[in-house]
């Protein structure tokens, strides 16, 4: 995993966008069935947007209780400004 981030790539796409917002919203980790109903994205889309969040280093999946839960990765520097980006345009 690279240090840098291809921020055109990950905020290129506004589901990417709506996944990273709600994350930064629920700071608990969250299941695809989460945030399906958090975006209104369809879980195909979910899946694929997340395999690209979690190869750029800003989401992590954890295995909890056999279940699949994503996290948004807190100690990449990335996340954090991207959190102070949706505080400040009033998405979170």
């Amino acid at each position: 995993m690279s240090s840098k981030v291809d921020l055109e790539r990950v905020l290129g796409s506004p589901g990417r966008v709506r996944i990273l917002i709600q994350m930064a919203r629920n700071p608990v980790s969250m299941s695809i069935y989460r945030l399906r109903a958090a975006t209104g994205l369809r879980r195909e889309d979910i899946k694929k947007h997340l395999r690209i969040l979690m190869e750029s280093g800003l989401v992590r999946e954890l295995h909890v209780d056999n279940k699949r839960m994503y996290v948004l990765d807190l100690e990449n520097p990335v996340v954090e400004k991207l959190i102070e980006l949706f505080k400040v345009s009033c998405c979170i």
